[in-house]
């Protein structure tokens, strides 16, 4: 197998002086592997990035009223500097970037949509009307609906299905386009969107697990990243580029529910590890556990109890993150793939404390057979 650059500076920092991993020197472990977590979006402060975002979560949210970030603000304000960017979600990811790299942010409003014969509304990409719409995201208080409700103009952009019309526009300019991947559609337009030319980052990842593998499917080499950290660099600041290498035969604890709103986000990792399985044609050794949010631990004890050494969660709140910190911090072999967690402090946190210990899900991982 041909490697790429990335890989093999991947594999070197990995491997190098590692002679725990596994209770032995992994650099002479010729067992077939994975590497997750090499794909990377750099920022370099010299290139003057520019990141265009949905309005919802980072210019304003609707639903923060009396605040500094209330519906007063207009939904096309280019924020002067980070303290005009909601300090949450994917707005303190945009912080990040303009705080590390002097990127600036142009918000990608508003979208235009059109309600077709199947009762759904369908955004512009720049050219036609063809990403479908969840119901919800139409309907904010601050869309504006033509009379017979025909065509809509939505200025609080939520997913990559509301901001492709406006990144489309601009598209010679932006470096990266950051939104939420949280319904297929979003994963379809972040796909188109990369096709065109621009880097998505997705904080909030659900599906992200739809494009598994894109680059080699697609033949394009744009970057399509889900929820990964995000660190300060000499020149700027690079999104994702933490590795963690798991062996083909190792036991891998996965969460999953079956649950709606606010749990249905824990089933992203398992929907990562199917793809994976599928895509590749791999037979892992995947223990599922049904876990919501706040019950990490379930996942911690099953690992526990099977001697494993790689979980696969999300993290979202306090309730979440202690059960994994304290795992992580028992033995340095011990990873953890953190999914739909880069949009919330305690998963940001995770990822900072355990740089080597964490990773996300990656969709152009490294498989190595030696």
């Amino acid at each position: 197998m041909v490697l790429t650059l990335v890989a093999c500076v991947a594999i070197c920092t990995l491997m190098c002086g590692c002679t725990d991993l596994f209770g032995e020197n992994i650099s002479e472990n010729d067992s077939p592997k994975m590497i997750i977590g090499a794909s990377k979006i750099e920022l370099k402060t010299e290139d003057n990035p520019v990141i265009g975002t949905q309005v919802d979560r980072v210019i304003r949210d609707y639903l923060w009223t009396d605040s500094a970030f209330d519906t007063k603000v207009p939904p096309n304000r280019i924020p002067q500097d980070s303290s005009q960017i909601i300090p949450y979600m994917e707005g303190a990811r945009v912080r990040e970037m303009m705080d590390w790299a002097g990127a600036s942010v142009l918000p990608l409003t508003p979208s235009h949509a059109i309600l077709k014969e199947d009762g759904q509304y369908y955004a512009s990409n720049g050219q036609d009307y063809v990403f479908p719409i969840l119901s919800d995201k139409v309907n904010y208080p601050t869309s504006m609906f033509s009379e017979n409700k025909a065509t809509v103009t939505i200025h609080d952009t939520h997913g990559f299905n509301a901001v492709a019309g406006k990144a489309y526009e601009n598209k010679d300019n932006i470096n990266v386009v950051i939104a939420c991947m949280d319904t297929p559609s979003k994963a379809e337009t972040a796909l188109w969107i990369a096709k065109n030319g621009m880097n998505c980052y997705a904080p909030c990842d659900r599906f992200t697990n739809k494009l598994m593998n894109y680059k080699n499917e697609f033949g394009i080499e744009t970057e399509i990243i889900g929820s990964a950290p995000i660190r300060k660099t000499n020149y700027g600041a690079v999104i994702g580029n933490q590795p963690v290498i798991i062996l083909l035969n190792e036991r891998i604890i996965v969460q999953y529910t079956e649950e709606g709103y606010p749990n249905q986000y824990c089933d992203t990792p398992k929907r990562y590890f199917d793809a994976l399985q599928k895509v590749f044609g791999l037979e892992l050794n995947v223990t599922e556990v049904y876990a919501n949010v706040g019950e990490t631990y379930k996942v911690v004890e099953k690992a526990q109890d099977q001697g494993a050494r790689v979980i696969a969660v999300r993290v979202y709140n306090e309730q979440d993150y202690y059960p994994v910190k304290s795992w992580l911090t028992e033995n340095k072999n011990n990873r953890a793939i953190l999914f739909h967690s880069a949009a919330y402090d305690p998963g940001m946190k995770l990822f900072r404390e355990f740089p080597k210990q964490t990773s996300f899900g990656d969709l152009n991982p490294k498989i190595l057979y030696g």
